[in-house]
């Protein structure tokens, strides 16, 4: 696919907001900067969902250096992850669509690389780079599709934040490989526009999550794959969520959006059908 022509941008970036001033300026400047190395049309789209942090002062100083590389979609409250993001994905005008969150920066490998992957790779739906912590540490960011079985233990993990083993984790896996997977959460994924006609947008019946296993699964029923691809690195700071409540929105929201997931795919004791 090329798409080095004028002003039209090679990929897109959406990338969601909410109270993250701290962390998305250091993403927007790793945008910036790795496209301006490897000379890649892009802009960058940010979905604000109503911070109260300075993101959204933040962002109109951003969107007013580089008016035709960053725009900013400033809602009044927060209306979760799969409603705010396709706001950005309708509105993106790139080939190839890059889903940011905002506490992660571009690291070290191409980000050209990744997308003639994608390019040369017309099986792949989703391709998800490798993530790592600031300590250095790889994060588990690829999973298997779970059951409701291996839900239900996570629960105390859930709604109160203690230890619980993740069954949905891969045993052994070899995060310096390149490999198909079930599933990769959002931190980052790279697709081409072409997915989403083909596919759909993201399940805005999900508020929070898991919109990731559900969006991954209807890539795997439509034929195409998950690839983990760790030439590309992504620094991930992987905020933490602190529930004042076990009955917090985003618990309760998590707990819905899973009830949803399995009603609507099944896999209540045996992971649902992904590859025909």
């Amino acid at each position: 696919m090329d798409l080095d022509r004028g002003d039209q941008p090679l990929i897109s970036f959406i990338i969601l907001s909410w109270n993250s001033s701290h962390y998305l300026a250091r993403c927007l400047e790793s945008i910036a900067s790795r496209c301006g190395e490897e000379e890649i049309p892009f802009e960058t789209i940010v979905i604000d969902n109503g911070s109260s942090d300075g993101s959204v002062e933040l962002l109109s100083g951003f969107a007013k250096r580089s008016p035709d590389r960053f725009r900013v979609i400033p809602l009044s409250f927060n209306s979760g992850t799969t409603y705010s993001r396709n706001l950005g994905l309708r509105q993106a005008r790139g080939g190839y669509l890059c889903i940011l969150d905002s506490d992660t920066e571009l690291g070290e490998g191409s980000l050209r690389g990744a997308l003639d992957e994608l390019g040369n790779r017309p099986g792949v739906g989703v391709l998800a780079p490798r993530l790592v912590l600031p300590d250095g540490s790889v994060q588990h960011s690829v999973k298997r599709f779970p059951t409701l079985m291996h839900k239900l233990a996570k629960l105390p993990r859930i709604l109160f934040g203690a230890p619980s083993k993740n069954r949905d984790f891969y045993p052994d896996f070899p995060f310096c490989a390149t490999r198909e997977v079930d599933s990769a959460i959002s931190a980052c994924w790279l697709f081409r526009r072409a997915l989403l006609d083909r596919v759909g947008y993201l399940d805005e019946k999900i508020f929070y999550a898991p919109e990731d296993l559900d969006f991954c699964l209807r890539v795997w029923r439509a034929g195409l794959s998950i690839l983990y691809w760790p030439a590309l690195t992504v620094l991930h700071h992987t905020q933490q969520i602190t529930h004042r409540s076990p009955f917090s929105r985003t618990s309760l929201s998590h707990l819905a959006g899973l009830w949803y997931y399995y009603r609507k795919h099944g896999g209540w004791l045996f992971p649902p059908q992904a590859r025909s």
